[in-house]
């Protein structure tokens, strides 16, 4: 993660200068809400590729997205990380121009920068990973979302994560079954830290999603109600 960081930092005067000839964003905004009729959302994810599954698809990023909103997708979800997941800004803005659903900007982010980048190409949700961010940077980065009017998803994986995450008073958590760490799935972990989140708070399922009976099996488990799915998509 560290390497990571380096990476992003390195990123950040070349999206200066694209940022200050960008006009302003031009999309609709779209929130995230609860499914309706008490039933199971899915955020359908744009995945070319992930350090777990090389190579999932070439695939066109507008295209996909409209095939998941066809499907019936409540938001779609967009990786631009290139290094590990062959995506980019133009896959965001591609897709965003073309669906009419709330659309999460799946990045590593540590950055402000980052997140006008993924306001300015029209994501509605804007990622934050907190094991990569420490407390200020998080609190930090959360408030310049908001003030953009994007909404910060919060993303964690151990029970010990959460009360970072709930000092920031969230709508939505996003629990990754995976441990970013290890890469490793790990379904006990992710579904003891579902069950932690507070009424009221959305929660979010994320990996390790490979058919039907693995969302009725969380859901039944843990009362999460949206699942990030990606790979098995795609």
């Amino acid at each position: 993660m560290d390497r990571m960081r380096e990476r992003k930092e390195s990123d950040i005067p070349s999206l200066e200068k694209t940022l200050k000839l960008m006009p302003e964003r031009r999309r609709a905004r779209h929130l995230l809400s609860t499914p309706a009729d008490g039933g199971i959302g899915i955020i359908a994810e744009v995945k070319k590729a992930s350090p777990s599954r090389r190579d999932v698809r070439a695939v066109e990023p507008s295209r996909q997205a409209c095939l998941y909103r066809e499907g019936g997708a409540l938001g779609v979800s967009v990786l631009t990380d290139g290094a590990f997941f062959a995506g980019s800004w133009d896959d965001l803005e591609a897709a965003a121009a073309v669906v009419d659903a709330p659309v999460l900007c799946k990045e590593f982010v540590y950055f402000e920068e980052q997140i006008d980048m993924a306001d300015r190409l029209g994501a509605d949700l804007v990622l934050l990973i907190a094991r990569t961010l420490s407390d200020k940077e998080l609190r930090r980065l959360y408030r310049h979302a908001l003030d953009r009017s994007i909404t910060p998803l919060v993303e964690v994986h151990r029970p010990a994560e959460l009360a970072r995450a709930l000092s920031l008073d969230p709508e939505f958590l996003m629990v990754n079954m995976r441990d970013l760490g290890t890469l490793a799935l790990e379904f006990r972990t992710g579904i003891e830290t579902l069950r932690a989140i507070p009424e009221g708070i959305l929660k979010i399922s994320a990996s390790g999603v490979a058919g039907r009976d693995d969302i009725v099996r969380i859901h039944d488990k843990t009362g999460a109600t949206v699942f990030l799915v990606g790979s098995a998509l795609m």
